[in-house]
């Protein structure tokens, strides 16, 4: 049984890459592991045919065609509007949450930062740190009424990792701002990617295809105009 959080990220994953190109689940799978999302964040690889069914049933996708036949057999998904429209609202509710764990969903949202509108998303990050400075100011507030020289060490420790945490949280939302055009022509780079390249075929080059994304990203990062000569020799070594 799939957990919520494990279904909203394997669903927002859906969604973003049905919303470039329409393709079948064994491709978005072998996306997922060539990243290694599902090794750090609460994603299950084997989770994505389950909601791919749950997603068609509600109308957010809809299946275009099967090719092949027998165990081979593929069906070819494609977004709809409201498939679109819950894209939108599910970036937008990740960036309202909070990063409560080391393999926080938030970790990988840059990339489909581009289905949104960058004022909107600032004015919305804005809004997320006044929440989280609210909820430093009210956990200190306790911090000061708690916690004095007779206080076990586990409660001192644990008020100081909240206030930490949220200090860092704090921090990774004004970054994320500073570096928003960054962290978008990142995204554009990354979708060029996607409907370039069929990660179903990706078996024999794993490695050398995150080495190469990561490389990738840094020369968007480093040296914005060569970018696109950079994308194009990734695709075509990956097509080789």
């Amino acid at each position: 049984m799939l957990d919520k959080e494990e279904i909203k990220i394997i669903k927002v994953l859906i969604l973003y890459y049905l919303s470039i190109k329409s393709t079948h689940g064994y491709e978005i799978q072998k996306f997922i592991q060539t990243n290694h999302m599902d090794r750090w964040t609460k994603i299950q690889s084997g989770s994505i045919y389950y909601a791919l069914n749950k997603l068609e049933k509600q109308g957010f996708i809809v299946l275009k065609e099967e090719i092949g036949s027998g165990s081979k057999a593929r069906k070819i998904y494609g977004i709809t509007d409201k498939g679109r429209d819950e894209l939108k609202e599910l970036v937008n509710k990740e960036l309202d949450s909070e990063i409560c764990a080391i393999g926080s969903d938030k970790f990988i949202i840059y990339p489909m930062l581009n289905t949104l509108d960058k004022e909107i998303m600032i004015s919305q990050i804005n809004n997320h740190i006044n929440k989280l400075k609210d909820k430093k100011d009210y956990m200190e507030k306790w911090q000061n009424i708690k916690v004095d020289q007779n206080t076990l060490e586990v409660e001192r420790i644990s008020f100081e990792m909240m206030i930490k945490n949220l200090e860092y949280q704090i921090k990774w939302h004004k970054a994320l701002i500073k570096e928003m055009d960054k962290c978008v022509m990142a995204s554009n780079e990354i979708t060029n990617l996607i409907a370039n390249f069929d990660f179903s075929n990706a078996e024999t080059i794993e490695a050398s295809t995150n080495d190469s994304i990561e490389s990738l990203k840094q020369e968007i990062l480093n040296n914005p105009e060569s970018a696109s000569e950079k994308l194009e020799e990734l695709i075509r070594k990956l097509k080789k």
